[in-house]
């Protein structure tokens, strides 16, 4: 890959990089603001205790996780170009480990009102599944091309 091109990939990733650590973040310490105000979620009678903590907790721990996923799918790509690979083949797994998180760390996200309000029923929004079809779609797609890129190199 040409020079000027492998710089304005790695600023890309820098940049992706900072908004990812970024929210993992912002996902923590709101998490700590929910779990320290006054009405604590465990106080609520009509929600179930275990329910309230898998919510908060699930989505404490996956929303960062799906972050550190993206960080390390990108650092990878892009020392895998610097290497001369165009599709690493250990980015495959961690495509489909994204996907994962990106669904449970988002419907928990979409069920946090359960913390706040009684009565509130469990949902799941059209994008958290919009979303997570495309990771997979595009987990797929990559495994596709890390096959032919092998079959590729074999070749020549």
């Amino acid at each position: 890959m040409r020079t000027k091109g492998l710089k304005t990939l790695t600023a890309i990733t820098a940049v992706a990089i900072f908004f990812c650590v970024f929210n993992a973040v912002w996902v923590c310490v709101q998490s700590y603001n929910l779990y320290t105000a006054e009405n604590n979620f465990l106080t609520f009678e009509k929600v179930p205790r275990l329910i309230c903590m898998a919510v908060f907790y699930s989505r404490l721990i996956f929303c960062p996780l799906y972050n550190a996923l993206l960080i390390t799918f990108l650092i990878k790509q892009l020392v895998a170009i610097k290497k001369g690979t165009l599709f690493p083949r250990t980015n495959i797994r961690i495509i489909f480990l994204i996907a994962a998180c990106y669904f449970i760390g988002s419907f928990a996200t979409d069920n946090h009102a359960l913390l706040h309000f009684e009565n509130n029923p469990l949902m799941i929004n059209d994008g958290t599944i919009i979303y997570t079809l495309l990771f997979i779609i595009f987990g797929i797609i990559y495994k596709v091309a890390v096959d032919v890129a092998e079959e590729n190199n074999l070749t020549v």
